[in-house]
């Protein structure tokens, strides 16, 4: 198992990538704890994962609160014993373009995915900051961002994932050296519910493989990203699109 024994906290995990990632993380061997909005939904999480094995937590979290920030780390550390990764998949997604923004719309994407990001990702980097190591490493922050960090845009989303792209390559400048790791995964369109697809609608998509990535391969990556065998990745994001930027 790749991951056996790692302590994981997984923010925004109440279903479509994040629940996936947890999934994945749990038949890996990983202990987890997975935040999202809404207790029953998360609850649900847990259930499915822990039918497999006794795996998940979870704790009730709205990151664009960024106050508690510091306080779920510390929570989700007392429940695990410790932690060695944080992975950061919360996310919105507006309909608004360009002559249709509005001053709450915008405010709206940008607590949640760029000021609900950062920090979280301070609050992680504090706290593995603090640890003590042996071999260097002293935790790894993986953030889900999306493909259109690195597109023209002019909406909302797009343009708060321009920001959560260079993000990680800062914070990962700023901590590599100092022992903490921080990776970034941009997908492509995946087959969730923020996406528009429900089950049973067609996942066909102008992509090299002519469709969309489903979750599962998005958590695939994260598997490896976790694991000791991705240590020298800091930064830059892996673009996982099904070729749409080749």
């Amino acid at each position: 198992m790749l991951l056996q024994g790692k302590k994981i906290m997984i923010v925004g995990a109440s279903r479509g990538i994040g629940e996936a990632i947890a999934a994945a993380f749990a038949r890996e061997g990983a202990d987890l704890v997975i935040t999202g909005r809404n207790a029953e939904t998360l609850s649900a999480v847990c259930a499915r994962i822990n039918s497999e094995r006794e795996a998940a937590r979870y704790l009730t979290w709205d990151v664009s609160d960024v106050k508690k920030a510091p306080e779920s780390i510390r929570k989700a550390s007392d429940l695990l014993g410790g932690l060695d990764i944080v992975v950061n998949n919360a996310g919105v997604i507006g309909k608004e373009r360009f002559l249709t923004v509005t001053e709450e719309g915008w405010d709206q994407i940008f607590d949640v995915n760029v000021k609900g990001a950062f920090f979280c990702l301070q609050a992680a980097a504090d706290y593995f900051l603090q640890k003590e190591t042996e071999n260097g490493i002293k935790g790894k922050i993986i953030v889900v961002s999306s493909e259109t960090g690195h597109q023209p845009c002019a909406h909302p989303y797009g343009i708060s994932k321009w920001s959560v792209m260079g993000m990680c390559q800062g914070f990962a400048k700023v901590l590599f050296r100092r022992g903490v790791i921080v990776q970034n995964i941009a997908p492509g369109p995946v087959t969730t519910q923020m996406m528009g697809w429900s089950e049973g609608k067609s996942d066909d998509f102008p992509s090299a493989f002519g469709r969309m990535a489903h979750p599962e391969e998005i958590a695939d990556l994260a598997v490896f990203l976790a694991s000791d065998k991705s240590n020298r990745i800091a930064g830059q994001p892996i673009y996982i699109n099904g070729g749409l930027n080749c």
